[in-house]
């Protein structure tokens, strides 16, 4: 239970990165319009507030990550965090961005976090 509770927070923080970035792409900042040169719309990108909270927010990840790989082995830490990080994108991407949630994708989702689970047991 220990290994949930450690990597919980680098998962969120790094779900959270993703779903902002791809929130923001859709529904918020639009930029210098499609003509413009790519350079403005990076430029444009990186002072974008929102944006900038989701960079931050990966970055704490990876502080919080050398956290949790200084106290658990890289072998289980891993794959718990990028199963959990798998299944919040997800679950945020149906909540969030309205994306659809298929029995594929549910199946895939189970499979993957039960592997998780089993994959901890001793």
């Amino acid at each position: 239970m220990r290994i949930f509770l450690y990597t919980l927070p680098v998962a969120l923080l790094v779900a959270y990165s993703q779903l902002i970035v791809k929130w923001r792409m859709l529904n918020g900042w639009t930029g210098y319009g499609q003509e413009a040169r790519w350079i403005m719309r990076l430029l444009g990108y990186l002072l974008d507030p929102v944006i900038f909270s989701a960079y931050a927010a990966g970055l704490i990840g990876s502080f919080v990550w050398l956290f949790v790989i200084a106290r658990l082995p890289l072998a289980l830490a891993f794959p718990v965090y990028q199963g959990l990080t798998f299944a919040l994108v997800i679950l945020g991407s149906v909540l969030l961005l309205g994306e659809t949630l298929s029995v594929t994708r549910l199946v895939a989702v189970s499979l993957i976090l039960t592997g998780v689970i089993l994959g901890v047991q001793d």
